[in-house]
């Protein structure tokens, strides 16, 4: 009797032991179970963003000043003009009554085609003419500058010939530069040179400018 008691009283030891052990292991699988995280929920919408205020308005420009008149420059950029004189004529003149083949002083008719000058020493003269010319075919007139009746300058030409015909208006421009003169007085001339027919000298500008060389 007392061995069967023991046998039944380790039966039951062993018995609760695992019955403990069981209900752990369940107790800790039925947690996991329990505690596993769910789905993810979805995002909410982004609220919506504030407005940008207006810019404010650009202040006017300030007015731009004028600008100041432009210096004449030198011949070379470096030479300093001293003192510049111009003449115009806007009167029409017909040079048939010249002799062809001859220079002839357009201040024979235009006074103000000639000017004196007073240079100082060493400066030089610059000189520009220039006209518009009419004529009927055949005719034609040479021109050139000549400064103290001894400096000349190139030529310009206009002619009309065969077998051209009607009347022509033709505008021509020359220039010349002198060597370094003596002070004093020095004359600008104007001259002309009938070639044939009857040739109109129209509106004319005459320029005349001392150069001071440094």
């Amino acid at each position: 009797m007392a061995v069967q008691d023991t046998q039944t009283w380790k039966f039951l030891v062993l018995a609760l032991v695992i019955g403990f052990l069981a209900g752990i292991l369940g107790t800790a699988l039925f947690a996991q179970f329990l505690l596993k995280p769910g789905p993810r929920g979805p995002q909410g919408e982004q609220g919506l963003q504030g407005l940008t205020g207006p810019q404010g308005p650009q202040g006017l420009q300030g007015l731009e000043g004028p600008a100041g008149p432009q210096g004449i420059p030198g011949v070379n950029g470096t030479d300093a003009i001293l003192q510049v004189l111009q003449s115009r004529n806007a009167t029409e003149k017909d040079v048939s009554s010249y002799t062809a083949s001859t220079w002839f002083n357009m201040s024979d008719f235009d006074a103000s085609m000639n000017m004196t000058v007073s240079v100082q020493q060493n400066s030089r003269i610059f000189v520009q003419f220039s006209s518009t010319h009419s004529l009927s075919a055949p005719a034609g007139i040479r021109v050139r500058i000549v400064v103290d009746n001894n400096f000349n300058s190139s030529v310009y030409q206009c002619s009309i010939g065969p077998p051209s015909s009607g009347t022509y208006k033709i505008p021509r421009h020359v220039e010349f530069l002198t060597d370094s003169l003596n002070a004093g007085q020095h004359t600008v001339e104007v001259q002309s040179w009938r070639e044939s027919g009857s040739p109109l000298i129209l509106d004319r500008v005459l320029t005349v400018m001392e150069i001071a060389t440094p």
